[in-house]
């Protein structure tokens, strides 16, 4: 898939969930930024530049990726590695997304990755949904057994 028709694509996803992808622009092209209360929400779509072990069997077909980010909470600094555990554990659980950390922020979020060719608007409003779901269940669950702060976004 072209990366320009990637980000034609994901611009109609955000219209259809009745935005205007117009607010939702980053700083460069193929990046937004939705809010769902003030919870941040990061859409990206770009083109890999080479390929690595991790996603060798699809860059030859498409070099292009989307990925939506939830940041939902500043890692725990007392019982880390059980903090951590439990994010593996529930992965097994989750559709559509998959947790992860930003050891440079401090930060755990949600992720959702795909190859661009595989990006269908009518699944955006879904996925989002998900994701949002679970960032705002895993830290009600585990807020006080970790001492959670959230990540927020002023609006």
């Amino acid at each position: 898939m072209l990366l320009n028709n990637l980000n034609q694509a994901v611009e109609k996803a955000i219209h259809d969930m009745g935005i205007n992808p117009e607010d939702t622009r980053g700083d460069e092209a193929g990046q937004w930024m939705l809010l769902r209360e003030e919870m941040p929400i990061y859409l990206d779509a770009w083109e890999d530049t080479e390929s690595n072990p991790w996603n060798y069997f699809v860059f030859e077909k498409d070099k292009t990726v989307f990925q939506i980010s939830v940041p939902f909470c500043y890692a725990p600094t007392l019982k880390r590695d059980e903090f951590f555990q439990e994010m593996l554990v529930v992965n097994l659980n989750l559709m559509y997304g998959k947790f992860t950390y930003n050891e440079k922020d401090n930060v755990a979020a949600l992720v959702y990755r795909i190859p661009g060719m595989s990006f269908q608007t009518t699944d955006l409003q879904t996925i989002v949904d998900s994701l949002c779901y679970y960032a705002e269940m895993a830290y009600h669950v585990l807020k006080d057994e970790f001492n959670l702060k959230r990540v927020l976004t002023e609006s």
